[in-house]
């Protein structure tokens, strides 16, 4: 579809035809001819470029026809070469801005300037089109229609028997095994695969070999590398300034080919392995040592080892909706099969929970334990939520084959916390119980009574301590 039929029939037409009536206003006069192209048996195309009276009475009379019913109703498009009124007092002064009230308006808002229609309907080419968009802010119709013809890279498309930069590119990356095959047979796809790649992604292939393992892994450090620059707040450390990188025209693309490859389960084994294999090859670890915010992504596994940390850090200083966001965002991961990962996010998630319960039904307990059916309904009602949770954060820690330095502070934190809790609880239980006594039965009974809650305390205590409490 060429650029000037995706403006008319997935921009202009559809606002057209919800609204009854469309004031397009073009003061470059880009978009004058093919809105005058849209006039026919259900437009009513009105150009106000000439004579401003004549255009008045002529979308006045269309106007009126869009009430009515059957053959003689017609949408209105009305053309006009000026800016948009975006003041009350311009509005007062132009004559069509009525129609904008009963109908609606085009340009409106950012997403309606040229360059975004323009990636909007080649959204595959978003990298060739800022370029093109860097050097010229007008580019014609025909160089746009010319962008992403795909006659340059006939061979690469069909070896790969895909159109399209992201299908070409995630073939490359992922071939599957006729796709492998193809390319093993011949090789008159290399020199294509150069010349795309440098202009859907900006990479200059390095390597001379005229296969595919090399080229893939090549672009797999490229489009990885990229993401992970992308995402970093912060600058890159020197030893990674002259890694290749994509310029951040590509992102979109770049960002896509990432999260696809990620959640694309086909895929997701062999993404692992290259990550593992880039992250070592490039010593990041080593580099990012001293660097503490690593972004959004987690493009490499030791990035998912440094959002848990995060997680662990803002559950020790109370920080609970940082965790809470961070456990949202990272605790489902790819990474998350691998080692012990799974049940180490489970068990801050779980401690997560317990804290915020013990929080919530402490702050609920001084109106809920007023006398002793108060405080047991509490329990049966409410707080007895308090020792599941405590259960499942007690399966969760043993679920862990190893507890190490990191996690053990949250462990204890929680551990605590339901401590406090509970003896709170025991406590203002003890209270009333004495009183109940004491109105019923007398004091006599009392130190007996005391004598028996304290050794079963004593008893459960020691219980716990045994089973790591």
């Amino acid at each position: 579809m060429s650029i000037q039929a995706f403006i008319q029939s997935e921009i202009l037409l559809p606002r057209m035809k919800k609204a009854g009536a469309l004031v397009v206003y073009d003061p470059a006069g880009r978009y004058r001819d093919l809105c005058l192209a849209m006039n026919g048996d259900d437009v009513d195309v009105v150009d106000a470029s000439d004579s401003s009276i004549e255009s008045r009475e002529a979308a006045s009379k269309a106007l009126l026809t869009l009430g009515s019913i059957g053959d003689t109703a017609k949408n209105l498009l009305l053309y006009v070469p000026a800016s948009l009124p975006l003041s009350e007092e311009d509005r007062q002064q132009d004559p069509f801005s009525v129609y904008t009230v009963c109908g609606s308006v085009f340009p409106d808002g950012a997403g309606d300037e040229y360059q975004s229609l323009c990636l909007r309907a080649k959204p595959d080419y978003a990298t060739e089109l800022r370029k093109l968009f860097a050097d010229n802010p007008d580019p014609e119709f025909s160089v746009i229609d010319n962008v992403g013809g795909g006659a340059g890279w006939p061979e690469l498309c069909a070896t790969l028997d895909r159109k399209g930069p992201r299908e070409i590119v995630y073939s490359l990356l992922v071939p599957n095994a006729e796709q492998l095959e193809a390319l093993d047979k011949k090789n008159t796809w290399v020199a294509e695969t150069k010349d795309f790649l440098k202009v859907t992604l900006g990479l200059s292939l390095k390597t001379r070999a005229k296969s595919w393992a090399p080229i893939a892994d090549e672009l797999w450090r490229f489009l990885l590398f990229s993401e992970f620059v992308f995402d970093l707040p912060g600058d890159l450390p020197p030893s990674l300034a002259n890694v290749p990188r994509a310029e951040g025209a590509a992102r979109p693309l770049v960002d896509d080919l990432c999260h696809r490859l990620r959640n694309d389960r086909s895929a997701q084994t062999i993404y692992i392995e290259r990550a593992e294999s880039i992250e070592t090859e490039l010593a990041l670890i080593d580099a990012l040592a001293g660097v503490s915010d690593l972004g959004n992504r987690d493009t490499f596994p030791f990035e998912e080892h440094s959002f848990f940390r995060l997680a662990v850090a803002a559950i020790e200083n109370d920080q609970t909706e940082d965790a809470r966001a961070t456990i949202y965002q990272h605790a489902d991961t790819v990474w998350v099969g691998k080692g012990e990962s799974q049940a180490k996010w489970g068990l801050v998630q779980a401690a997560l929970e317990l804290l915020d319960a013990c929080e919530d039904y402490d702050r609920q307990l001084p109106n809920n334990s007023r006398n002793q059916d108060t405080l047991l309904d509490y329990y049966v009602e409410s707080l007895r939520e308090i020792d599941r949770l405590q259960r499942e954060f007690e399966r969760a820690v043993n679920d862990l084959l190893d507890v190490d330095e990191i996690i053990d502070p949250v462990i204890s934190k929680a551990r605590a916390r339901y401590r406090k809790l509970s003896e709170k609880v025991q406590v203002l239980f003890t209270q009333h119980l004495q009183m109940r006594c004491a109105m019923n039965l007398g004091w006599s009974c009392i130190s007996s009574l005391w004598r028996m809650i304290l050794s079963n305390y004593m008893r459960l205590t020691h219980s716990c301590q045994q089973s790591r409490w």
